[in-house]
Order: C-alpha cells, then sequence, then structure tokens
C-alpha cells in the first residue's frame, strides 16, 4: 500500500512526487511517511535527476497528520513529529532541487513540507498554516525550515498566531517563489519552472544548494533534534493528550 501512496513519474530530468491519498487529502500517516523516506532517497541518489517536483493528488496538497490515526492511539502524533522531522531533513538535503506545487491546503505537517522546499508555485486560493496549538501540538518541528524560507519574523507570526493563510499572502512573505491565480493552474506552472530548471547547469544547481545547506545551519543536526524533541515530548504530556482528544472528539463526533 506505501508504494502506491507516493507516485513517482519522470520526464528527463525532473521527477515528479505525487502524493497519492487524496481521499484522506494526503495525510501524513506511518505509511506515507515509509513512502516519501523511500522516494527521496531513491531520488537522492540518482545521477539522472536533476529536478524534484512534489504535489499531491486531488482537493489538497497535503492536510497534515493522520488524525484519524490519532483516535486510536494519541501517543502516534510524536511517532509521527519524530518522522516528519526525517522528511523535512532529507527533502532540504537532496542534492536536487525541489519543487513544491501547492494547492487546496497545506496545513501544519503539510506547511512543514512547503517550507523545505527549494521553490515553491502556490495557488493563490491556497490555504497555510499551523492551527495546532488547540490540539495540544507544537508546530516547532517546522521551525527550522520554515524560519529560513520566510525570515524570524514572519515564521513567528504565523506559527504563534495559527492564522492560515492564502496562497497570495504566502507569496507576499517569501513562502512561494511564484503564485497561480487558481489550483488547477498550480501543477502546469510549476512543471514549467521544472523545465526551466532544467535547462540550467545542474552541477552549478547542485554546488549552489549544496553551499547554501553548509552555510544556512541546513546540515546543522542540533537545529532539527531541539524543536522535534521538544515537540514529540509534549505531545506526550497529560495536558496535550487531553486537547488533543477534545479536538479529535469534536472533529470525527
Amino acid at each position: 500500500m506505501s508504494a502506491d501512496l507516493v507516485q513517482i513519474e519522470t520526464d528527463g530530468p525532473v521527477a515528479s512526487v505525487r502524493l497519492n491519498d487524496p481521499d484522506r487529502r494526503n495525510a501524513l500517516g506511518v505509511a506515507m511517511f515509509d513512502a516519501l523516506d523511500e522516494t527521496l532517497a531513491t531520488l537522492a541518489s540518482s545521477n539522472d535527476v536533476h529536478i524534484v517536483l512534489l504535489h499531491g493528488t486531488g482537493r489538497a496538497f497535503c492536510g497534515g497528520f493522520d488524525l484519524a490515526a490519532a483516535t486510536a492511539d494519541p501517543s502516534v502524533i510524536g511517532l509521527f513529529i519524530e518522522r516528519l522531522s526525517g522528511v523535512l531533513r532529507g527533502l532540504r538535503r537532496m542534492p536536487q532541487i525541489v519543487v513544491g506545487a501547492v494547492h487546496g491546503a497545506a496545513i501544519a505537517g503539510g506547511c512543514a513540507l512547503v517550507s523545505a522546499c527549494d521553490l515553491v508555485v502556490v495557488s493563490a486560493t491556497a490555504k497555510l498554516g499551523y492551527p495546532v496549538h488547540a490540539m495540544g501540538v507544537s508546530p516547532a518541528v517546522s521551525i527550522p525550515t520554515l524560519q529560513q524560507a520566510i525570515g524570524a519574523g514572519a515564521a513567528r507570526a504565523i506559527m504563534m498566531s495559527g492564522e492560515l493563510i492564502d496562497g497570495a499572502r504566502a507569496h507576499h512573505v517569501g513562502l512561494a517563489f511564484a503564485l497561480s491565480p487558481d489550483d488547477e493552474s498550480t501543477v502546469p506552472d510549476a512543471r514549467a519552472l521544472c523545465r526551466e530548471l532544467a535547462g540550467h547547469g545542474h552541477h552549478a544547481l547542485r554546488v549552489t544548494k549544496a553551499w547554501l545547506n553548509e552555510l544556512d545551519g541546513s546540515l546543522d543536526e542540533k537545529r532539527y533534534d531541539g524543536p522535534k524533541r521538544e515537540s514529540a515530548d509534549l505531545s506526550a504530556t497529560d495536558e496535550a493528550r487531553r486537547a488533543l482528544a477534545a479536538a479529535l472528539k469534536d472533529r470525527f463526533a
């Protein structure tokens, strides 16, 4: 099943990675994390793939963690946080340029995936953000990549407020490189960007990304480990579990 959750299509030097669980808005659960880890590791080792396009099937890019799984076992949230941290590192440290095509919802863990891409094309009507504090969940695991993408001030505002922003504002604050007018245009526009990038010198692009990662802290494990550990530990507290249980009862009642 996990192999079906992430699908790869190649077009010359461009590999399209598609999250493929539309009925659950491409939720991040154990099987999805397994598939993502395997896919990213395979592509990272390829010399033939120069550009990676990340997008989602259905109405959403990614709606965040698989909360249905958390209704049966609230402790799974801590595991999801740890797995998400690994995927963020994998995306950021791939030698290839990663382009995100974001439509519909990119919420919490989904927004974290967006922040780890090198370049993002976003639909003007997309919704992005981290509305998770009321569930007793901290989005701190996303701080390393979000702060690099939009700066400390904007990252603080989006994370602390829990506000959902639309694609136009995401573009304005620098979370997205390009803005598409609607959901239907986003993947075609992102593919066009990928083709343009593929026409550049791929060795030069790899060296550029490698040095950006070297100098901006993307290779520093401590920057990721601290937020991951604190977020996972928080999810295991009685207070957080009560908040999560209350939120899930309202959502799945």
